[in-house]
């Protein structure tokens, strides 16, 4: 494939990646400055997108994701074996705490919610599929950075330094010992103003965390012995997840 095919298909790819829960149509013009494209360009790979049905005209210059999107979300999510070993899991948090429980992973020295059981209660916090947020912060970036690999580690950390995410690397270092001495972590008003989390490791089968389990909602609702409460039925929960993932022998998201 030649450099100006490559090009055409990266184009192509952050075109479907702007497209949200919160943006699921866009515009001509949007798309336009989003991904600071001529018009004529855009048009010309949205006709592509729109031949292998990977975007649908919506009408009024208005496009949304096709249904083959759909389709191969639909046959990842079915290679995903964490996800499908998770979900009940996920399911029983949030049911019985009342709560949102967020699976979480690694992309790029990010982390990434890759799904989400919402609470039922009228006021919950919302966390979207594919958020993604520096690992500096927030119980379910935390315990995926406490758990990583040294050598990964330090790098990343020498990263968040850079950007000027955490000011003593040696310090930080220290806290995520203790995060890792415990097994879980906790945050407050860390990403959201008013949000409570904790969260626990999850494990491969050859020992290393590819994910993370969390239970969020608003420090209002939880108070000192619920929050005990939750932290407990979460190790319980992600305890019974690795004996799973290791019986399986699944490594992987």
């Amino acid at each position: 494939m030649s450099s100006e095919s490559n090009r055409t298909l990266e184009k192509g790819l952050d075109m479907l990646f702007q497209f949200t829960e919160k943006k699921p149509v866009l515009s001509v013009k949007e798309i336009m400055e989003l991904l600071d494209l001529s018009r004529s360009t855009v048009y010309r790979l949205l006709e592509t997108l729109k031949n292998k049905e990977l975007i649908q005209d919506c009408g009024s210059g208005q496009y949304s994701l096709g249904l083959n999107v759909f389709q191969l979300s639909k046959i990842a999510k079915t290679g995903m074996n964490l996800i499908n070993m998770a979900t009940p899991i996920m399911e029983e948090l949030s049911q019985e705490t009342g709560e949102t429980a967020i699976l979480s992973g690694l992309v790029n020295n990010q982390a990434i919610c890759i799904d989400r059981i919402e609470s039922s209660q009228t006021i919950k916090l919302a966390f979207e599929r594919g958020r993604m947020h520096p690992l500096h912060a927030g119980a379910s970036a935390k315990v995926l950075l406490a758990f990583m690999e040294i050598e990964r580690q330090d790098r990343t950390l020498e990263e968040l330094k850079r950007e000027n995410l955490i000011d003593d690397i040696n310090m930080f270092k220290e806290s995520l010992k203790k995060v890792k001495d415990q097994g879980y972590v906790v945050s407050s008003d860390e990403m959201d103003l008013g949000a409570w989390a904790v969260a626990a490791p999850i494990f491969g089968a050859n020992g290393d965390i590819i994910a993370g389990l969390s239970v969020a909602g608003p420090d209002f609702r939880i108070n000192s012995n619920q929050k005990e409460k939750i932290t407990n039925l979460l190790l319980a929960k992600v305890k019974r997840l690795n004996e799973k993932l290791k019986l399986a022998e699944i490594n992987y998201i």
